[in-house]
């Protein structure tokens, strides 16, 4: 059989969006596992981003830090898209999205202004930047991988102050299914991870009374450091889902 074009454990130059808590675990992680350079973007923090990416080059890494101001913005990705190839000097061949946002608002409070935005972050956004990175790698017949990171709150939560975003992640399962069956036949593997309750910035405005519920669930007593899902980001990512794609990997410790 010839040999695919498939990253291998991972190689080649990946780009990861979102580098805050899972994904500078995810951009170490694919360092560890063979990638040669890593792209990744930042929104509002430039200054932790300028911090990890001199870390990393320290550590004689070769990646670059992008701004991405808003996910909302096609035209925003294809620039990062292009830029972090220009840099490069090679083609994107595995890509995860680490964006999303998460408010935390009391169920009769939230409006319809802030359940858009979190639609079109977390879901749209998402859909449209994956398709956006999956045409060029079928421009460029490159057979690659790319992972969006949802939440197990698509499936099992029920929690009020945040409903907007666990529809969000629920449809942005179902939609990355439907970019999954779509490039399939170009040999364009994409998969959602389902990360539980993990220690991120993202959960330090949980309320003190819902942190204690959220533990008491969790079959394993506590929540899922960041490089725990970057370890199952990486293997899905790379050789070890090589016949994965549409699939939801839930990574949650057992919460029930």
């Amino acid at each position: 059989m010839e040999k695919e074009k498939y990253i291998g454990n991972v190689s080649g130059h990946a780009l990861v969006l979102g580098g805050g808590g899972i994904g500078s675990e995810i951009i170490r992680a694919l360092f560890a596992n063979g990638v040669s350079k890593v792209s990744f973007t930042f929104s509002g923090n430039k200054e932790r981003a300028e911090k990890l990416e001199a870390e990393l080059t320290r550590e004689g890494h070769d990646v670059r830090a992008f701004l991405l101001k808003d996910i909302r913005s096609s035209e925003e990705v294809d620039a990062v898209l292009e830029s972090s190839i220009l840099w490069a000097g090679e083609e994107v061949v595995a890509m995860v999205n680490t964006v999303g946002i998460s408010p935390n608002t009391p169920l009769e409070e939230q409006t319809p202004e802030e359940w858009q935005k979190v639609i079109e972050v977390n879901m749209a956004g998402n859909f449209f930047a994956v398709r956006t990175v999956a045409k060029r790698m079928r421009a460029r017949g490159i057979r690659g991988s790319i992972i969006s990171i949802s939440s197990d709150n698509s499936t099992v939560s029920w929690s009020p102050i945040s409903a907007h975003y666990d529809s969000s992640k629920a449809g942005m399962n179902l939609s990355v299914k439907e970019l999954a069956y779509h490039f399939a036949k170009n040999g364009i593997r994409i998969n959602t991870v389902l990360p539980g309750w993990t220690k991120t910035p993202l959960n330090d405005s949980l309320p003190d009374d819902e942190r204690k519920d959220v533990l008491s669930r969790i079959w394993l007593g506590r929540m899922a450091e960041p490089a725990e899902i970057a370890k199952v980001v990486v293997f899905v990512l790379g050789s070890g889902g090589s016949f994965m794609t549409g699939a939801e990997i839930t990574i949650n410790g057992g919460y029930r």
